[in-house]
């Protein structure tokens, strides 16, 4: 009968053999795919890169004969890439400019000569970046078609219908990249230094596992005795974390692997504890901002009251799950609406409470007449009640359906926007105030202002996370763009057609870029 540490080596011996082959083919197997792939990414990214300098040095040289100078430069770029094999220049007419595999140390003076192959004409012809993808034998043309949401490509035909994405390995024979409306670069890759690297990979995993076979063996024959006793030890707390006692700690006294793996076992059952207490708190957070979310929206009106004399929309496209943006309609009499729009300094929770804050007190302040006195009161408490570095922008409004009038006071907010349906000319209402909780008095800075709005007139108040909304890191939305927006749709039957049309020209701009601000908009329409 073979003894425990007989049984015990040989099974290690065998195991680590198994593992050593498995890990290794699979290792090379997923090398290979990987190394493939990164030939054509860098291939897409090198043309991509390289492209209109190489059509810049084309223009500039070559029509004039000097082909020292272009070939110099072309020759930097050969060697910028090891896997790049040729690079063809065509027009869109299929007319070969140029070609590296014939064209080495003279300038082409020649005939005229035009691509002949079908699949590389549709591919030149195409405004998409396009490739030729080999597979077991066979080969398609692929066309790379940017997503309207700019997540990446989308793998079409030469209709741009979406067909099977590129394989993860496969390999490509050439690329094409459009670079204007005129010109063409055509990319050939090697795949010489791929196989180069996936040999020397081989012969690496090979030594590796000749090495981990021989050293696991050694190690298994001289160790096998320790191992049992602190292997059950293992076992045990194993079942005993498993059953949720994640304080439970294995002692092993060894001073090898076994200890290693102990202190790691431990360091796992202490991470165990430790991120499931963080879950647990991760998902109160989750349930607390999707009620305080709940909330916000509560604090929104539940609708549009209607008052003689104008149409009114509003709505409001948070940045987070609490935003710092708000706006509310408070009829307090049959012949009077007052009416807000605020936005507070940043967003997410402190700028919800904020928010609340000032809901609550304009709210309870409504029945005053005098729109400066409301937000005299409202300032004066937020000054005290909230943090010195939180503020809120604020427009007040108050239409008299009785005088047909609407009344403004701005405390530091955005510049309203006024629609004149008499000429269809926008202008900006006059700048003024103080943002709310700045200072204790701001009485000298309110004004009150009065705008006339003829029949058609459209005024329009919004937060700055509209203006200030970014289609990339460079670009922004504006006030010019804005102001143009309202011009076009003020000019649409309903206040809520007129809201509806604006946040769709502003996500329209944007194009899926990150929204970094919440994004408010009313709407009054003169009857």
């Amino acid at each position: 009968m073979k003894s425990i540490k007989t049984k015990l080596v040989l099974a290690v011996s065998i195991l680590i053999v198994i593992l050593f082959t498995m890990s290794t083919l699979l290792f090379i197997n997923e090398k290979t795919r990987e190394l493939t792939h990164d030939v054509f990414v860098n291939a897409k990214s090198f043309a991509e890169l390289t492209s209109s300098d190489i059509i810049h040095s084309y223009e500039l040289f070559l029509p004039q004969k000097s082909f020292v100078y272009f070939n110099r430069d072309l020759k930097d770029i050969f060697a910028k890439f090891s896997d790049l094999k040729d690079i063809l220049i065509v027009d869109y007419s299929g007319k070969v400019l140029f070609d590296s595999s014939t064209e080495k140390n003279k300038q082409y003076e020649g005939k005229d000569r035009f691509i002949k192959d079908k699949d590389l004409l549709k591919a030149i012809r195409s405004r998409n970046v396009s490739v030729k993808e080999v597979v077991g034998g066979k080969s398609r043309v692929v066309f790379l078609k940017k997503r309207e949401d700019g997540s990446g490509f989308l793998s079409v035909d030469e209709n741009e219908k979406e067909i099977a994405p590129l394989k993860y390995d496969a390999r490509i024979d050439y690329l094409v990249q459009p670079v204007n409306e005129k010109y063409f670069v055509i990319y050939k890759v090697s795949y010489a230094n791929l196989q180069n690297r996936i040999r020397q990979t081989v012969f690496r995993g090979v030594l590796l596992m000749v090495f981990g076979i021989g050293l696991g063996v050694f190690f298994a024959f001289f160790f096998a005795g320790g191992i049992v006793r602190p292997i059950k030890k293992l076992t045990e707390g194993a079942k005993i974390i498993a059953k949720g006692d994640f304080k439970y700690r294995v002692k092993v006294k060894t001073k090898d692997e076994i200890a290693t793996l102990a202190n790691a076992f431990n360091s796992m059952a202490q991470d165990l504890d430790v991120s499931t207490k963080a879950l647990i708190y991760k998902e109160r957070v989750a349930k607390e901002l999707e009620l305080a979310n709940k909330i916000q929206k509560e604090l929104l009106p539940k609708s549009i009251p209607k008052i003689a004399g104008i149409d009114i929309s509003a709505g409001l496209l948070p940045a987070e799950e609490v935003g710092g943006d708000s706006y509310d309609f408070i009829p307090y009499d049959k012949d009077n609406l007052l009416m807000y729009l605020g936005d507070v300094t940043g967003h997410g929770v402190p700028a919800g409470i904020v928010v609340a804050i000032a809901n609550a007190l304009i709210f309870n302040s409504a029945s005053n007449s005098d729109l400066r006195s409301i937000l005299i009161d409202v300032n004066r408490v937020m000054k005290v009640k909230t943090a010195a570095n939180m503020f809120m922008t604020l427009v007040l409004m108050n239409w008299s359906a009785k005088d047909k009038k609407l009344s403004v006071v701005n405390a530091g907010h955005e510049q309203m926007l006024h629609y004149h349906a008499k000429d269809g000319s926008v202008s900006l209402t006059a700048v003024g105030g103080l943002a709310l909780g700045m200072i204790d008095d701001i009485s000298k800075v309110l004004k009150k202002k009065d705008i006339v709005m003829e029949k058609g007139d459209v005024v329009i108040a919004y937060s700055d996370g509209i203006i200030e909304a970014w289609k990339n890191d460079k670009e922004m939305y504006g006030m010019e763009r804005f102001k143009e927006a309202v011009k076009k749709f003020a000019k649409l039957s309903t206040a809520l057609e007129i809201q509806n049309a604006l946040f769709a020209d502003v996500k329209k701009f944007a194009n899926g870029w990150k929204q970094m601000d919440d994004m408010t908009i009313l709407v009054i329409k003169r009857k």
